[in-house]
């Protein structure tokens, strides 16, 4: 088994956690997808419900222990204008996230200010 097996599948964004809390997400018009492969390429892709238009791209990823690596290698040219506000849709974008399943849930830990929020999945 490899380290990045347990994420393989996909997951649907359903919480965030945040200052000790677990609260629904934001908007809960965002629909966010993540796939994970066993070849190293996952694809994230998000849209708004009622709303024209979704964000998609793939990374090479590893995960490593509780660190997830991502580098984005494929933006979708039918990307809405709009995708570009998001560093995580830009060609060539690196990032670095403390990432763990923990009773069947992902947890993927981003920078908010000077604080952190987790944003939890579940597999579909």
């Amino acid at each position: 088994m490899t380290l990045a097996e347990p994420l393989i599948g996909l997951w649907l964004f359903t919480s965030v956690f945040y200052q000790g809390h677990e609260l629904p997400p934001p908007n809960p018009a965002l629909k966010i997808q993540y796939e994970f492969t066993d070849t190293g390429i996952n694809t994230l892709r998000y849209y708004r419900e009622g709303e024209s238009g979704f964000c998609e791209r793939r990374a090479l990823y590893e995960y490593a222990g509780e660190n997830l690596l991502q580098e984005v290698v494929w933006v979708n040219p039918e990307n809405a204008s709009w995708c570009d506000q998001d560093s995580d849709m830009r060609l060539g974008q690196r990032t670095r996230n403390r990432a763990w399943i923990e009773e069947g849930r992902f947890y993927l830990e981003m920078n908010l200010g000077e604080e952190t929020i987790s944003y939890i999945w579940i597999r579909k």
